[in-house]
C-alpha cells in the first residue's frame, strides 16, 4: 500500500462518520445525502441543499444561494433559542 493510500485509510478511520457506503446506489442526489447523514431539520436541509448546489441551478448565482443558506442557518439558530427559552 502506498503512503498516500495509508493517509487516506487513516483519515477514513479517524473520520468514519463522514463516509457512507453508497455502493448499492447508481447515483445519489441532495435528498439522498440528507437522508444518509440523518439531516432532519428543515432549516439545515435547506441550507445544505443551497450550499451543495450553489450557483448550479441556473436561477440564482452562487452568492445568492450562499446568502440564502446563511439565512436558513440563522433561522435555525433563532429556533434553537426559541426552544431553549420555552424550557
Amino acid at each position: 500500500m502506498s503512503a498516500s493510500q495509508d493517509e487516506v485509510n487513516t483519515q477514513h478511520q479517524n473520520h468514519d462518520h463522514y463516509f457512507k457506503d453508497v455502493s448499492r446506489l447508481k447515483t445519489i442526489d441532495v435528498y439522498r445525502v440528507l437522508d444518509l447523514f440523518g439531516v432532519t431539520d428543515p432549516c439545515l436541509q435547506h441550507a445544505i441543499k443551497k450550499l451543495l448546489c450553489a450557483g448550479n441551478r441556473g436561477a440564482k448565482d452562487k452568492t445568492q444561494d450562499v446568502q440564502e443558506a446563511i439565512s436558513s442557518l440563522l433561522r435555525y439558530l433563532e429556533m434553537q433559542t426559541e426552544n431553549e427559552n420555552e424550557k
